[in-house]
């Protein structure tokens, strides 16, 4: 199976990972799977806030870091069920006591932070962002998806500038 990666640069500006997030979410379908990677303070809830705009959730500014809840279901006409892994023990537990079905409901969005460190959980065809600090302060983006035909529309990269 052929892999999808693209990968691109963000200015140093927060509204600018907020938008890329919003493009990510414009594009998410019921049922999909996405997982972030990056250290602390490389934007991931950041990101997850612009996706929640994209999916057009009831309130995004609600967004932030569900570390200590493990899943937050934000409600719209995609809801989003946002999960963090950053205590992975706790959300195996979680997952292995029937949360699984519960965060992979196909009627949801579903984003793990740190989702590297359940991804023995998470299905085949989920979405993988990875976000970095860049040398000038900006952000690094890669998409990868574990098929070329999930998540086609990465293949090109954004269409458009995240700057403002």
């Amino acid at each position: 199976m052929c892999s999808a990666r693209v990968e691109f640069l963000l200015p140093a500006d927060p509204a600018a990972t907020e938008r890329c997030g919003q493009w990510l979410g414009e594009h998410l379908r019921p049922g999909d799977v996405v997982a972030l990677v990056g250290e602390l303070g490389a934007g991931k809830t950041t990101l997850v806030r612009g996706l929640a705009r994209g999916l057009r959730v009831n309130d995004a500014e609600a967004i932030c870091s569900p570390t200590y809840l493990l899943v937050v279901e934000h409600p719209g006409p995609v809801p989003l069920l946002h999960a963090d892994a950053y205590l992975p023990d706790k959300l195996r537990g979680f997952l292995d006591d029937g949360g699984l079905e519960y965060l992979l409901d196909r009627r949801s969005v579903s984003v793990v932070e740190w989702g590297n460190l359940v991804q023995n959980y998470l299905p085949a065809s989920t979405l993988w962002v990875e976000i970095g600090l860049a040398a000038d302060g900006g952000r690094a983006v890669a998409l990868r998806a574990g098929a070329a035909t999930d998540f086609s529309w990465i293949a090109g990269g954004p269409k458009m500038s995240f700057r403002d």
